[in-house]
């Protein structure tokens, strides 16, 4: 009976775990399936998507080193939450960015939700037993990494949803 209700609660943070990973990988690929688009109406040049495109992982490396301090002194859920509410800022400033340096700087910013592997991994080690933690690190990092096709798939259709209910406004950050 112990051992059944330790799996459920497994399985519980494992999959709480991938969502929050999933929606790291969401809102860290949420440019590429608009690049032409934002190309096209806030008249950028290739070069200025081709920064853009490059700091999506500025910060990323230096992130994951100061995240990985942070969980050893806070925990997993307590990083991985702020984490996710702070980068919601940047997120929303680079969707309603209307001019090369607002979107550099939100850009910028975003790069740091990257370090949300580093989270989950250690999370996932400490809640599953070591003959299960490959697995679970192999679910936990393949539905995370599936954000990335899931942002290709759904903001599209989000932002022709979102852009027919609010024709003619132009919101900035």
């Amino acid at each position: 009976m112990k051992n059944e209700t330790i799996y459920k609660g497994n399985k519980k943070i494992l999959f709480l775990t991938t969502f929050a990973f999933f929606l790291t990988f969401v809102v860290w690929f949420n440019m590429a399936p608009f690049a032409t688009t934002i190309i096209k109406v806030l008249h950028l040049s290739k070069e200025e998507m081709g920064i853009l495109m490059s700091f999506n992982v500025a910060l990323t490396i230096p992130a994951r080193m100061i995240v990985g301090l942070l969980v050893d002194r806070f925990g997993p859920r307590k990083v991985y939450s702020a984490l996710l509410i702070s980068m919601s800022i940047p997120c929303f400033c680079f969707a309603l960015g209307t001019s090369f340096w607002q979107l550099f700087i939100s850009r910028l910013f975003l790069g740091v939700i990257g370090a949300g592997f580093v989270i989950g991994i250690r999370m996932v080690s400490e809640w599953f037993p070591e003959k299960q933690i490959g697995l679970a690190e192999g679910v936990y990092g393949g539905w995370g990494n599936f954000g990335s096709a899931a942002a290709a798939f759904t903001l599209p259709l989000l932002a022709l949803w979102m852009g027919e209910r609010t024709a003619g406004a132009t919101p900035s950050c």
